[in-house]
């Protein structure tokens, strides 16, 4: 009788523990990740979070200037992908042999503007050194930005 106490009692014990364990072995970014998924965290949160992760840069990052920022980029992103529509259209009017190298460079430039618009949200989710990542970010999409404006049809057929 006191055997089978005793083995009822571990049985239910240890997976509990385990489940206590386990479950406390979350990094902090995971966390942050698994809230900003659920929708858990505030905007306010979200800042302070953004800020604590920046302390070590010496720079804070605050919520306006995340803003501004994030909303200045978007709108760059957008112009970028009118005037990618717009130079689809125009190499639609080139002859297929100009029309193809053409749109391998416009489907460069669109995959790079992709992947600054994905390098935006990535950072929203899980911020990293704020200088290191405006710095880099406003660098590319100034080069982007340069080469669709520089964008020329050397011939037309």
């Amino acid at each position: 009788m006191k055997i089978k106490k005793i083995i009822i009692i571990l049985v239910l014990a240890i997976p509990l523990t385990a489940g206590i364990i386990f479950t406390g072995y979350r990094s902090s970014a995971n966390k942050l990740n698994a809230a900003q998924t659920n929708n858990l965290l505030t905007d306010r949160e979200l800042n302070s979070k953004l800020n604590v992760a920046n302390i070590t840069t010496g720079k804070l990052l605050n919520a306006e200037e995340w803003t501004t920022f994030k909303n200045e980029s978007e709108l760059k992103i957008r112009n970028h992908e009118i005037r990618i529509v717009e130079l689809k259209s125009e190499i639609k009017n080139l002859g297929e042999l100009s029309g193809a190298l053409y749109k391998k460079k416009v489907a460069y430039l669109e995959q790079q503007n992709k992947f600054l618009k994905a390098r935006l949200e990535s950072y929203e989710k899980g911020p990293s050194n704020w200088e290191s990542f405006r710095n880099g970010f406003n660098n590319d999409m100034d080069a982007i930005g340069k080469a669709l404006k520089d964008f020329k049809f050397d011939n037309k057929e």
